[in-house]
């Protein structure tokens, strides 16, 4: 009978500890378990209501960024975008126009291209333009000028002038002139590129999957008594 009494003592003591052991560990890992209780499903609720919110702002401000990168594209469509990376930008613009007068089958005797500096801008190049022509006729000229107009890449006339190369003669015109073509820097080409990427990529998809992240997932509200 005392062998039976021990075996009860150890087992009490071994029934005490695990108690304690048992007491101990749910103190420690209790603060991880978040039960669904009534109270943090409201504030899993106001959480939700509030990203929400926010992503309204967002779309707000993304529909007015995206009215602004519009217009500027529109701004920005007679601005030229460097084809050539290296090169000098007048070169570009003198090789576009001999490949206009090709086109056109127009002889040009002079042309010059020389970069304006601009002070007021960092994003745009202006680059002038000087040519030529003489003892062309008036159908010559007419379709160098039709090409330059449905060129996509746009030349602006500074000044033109048009004159009989022969005044006792007049079987042919002298024309001088002036031409402008403005170009994106590179600074103005990475700012017009990075906007057209952001808006592609679809900057609201991504704050819809921002949101469904961080969106908890709020259990129905079946525990009863819970506080």
């Amino acid at each position: 009978m005392p062998s039976n009494s021990k075996t009860k003592i150890k087992l009490t003591i071994l029934i005490a500890l695990l108690v304690v052991f048992a007491i101990a560990m749910f103190k420690q890992y209790m603060p991880m378990l978040k039960l669904p209780t009534n109270s943090r499903i409201e504030d899993e609720e106001q959480r939700l209501k509030s990203l929400l919110g926010d992503l309204g702002v967002q779309r707000k401000m993304n529909s007015a960024w995206q009215a602004d990168l519009a217009a500027l594209n529109v701004k920005a469509g007679k601005f030229w975008k460097r084809a050539k990376t290296g090169s000098p930008v007048e070169q570009e613009v003198l090789d576009e126009f001999n490949n206009i007068a090709r086109l056109a089958s127009a002889n040009i005797q002079s042309r010059q291209a020389s970069l304006v500096k601009a002070s007021n801008s960092n994003y745009v190049q202006e680059v002038e333009l000087r040519i030529e022509m003489r003892g062309i006729s008036m159908k010559e000229f007419t379709r160098l000028l039709k090409q330059l107009r449905d060129n996509r890449r746009k030349f602006y006339w500074h000044t033109c002038r048009i004159e009989p190369e022969n005044v006792q003669k007049p079987t042919g015109v002298k024309v001088s002139g002036r031409l402008k073509a403005y170009i994106l820097s590179d600074d103005g080409s990475r700012i017009l590129a990075a906007g057209k990427e952001l808006s592609s990529s679809g900057s609201e998809q991504k704050a819809n999957a921002t949101l469904a992240k961080k969106q908890p997932r709020v259990a129905k509200k079946t525990t009863k008594g819970a506080k």
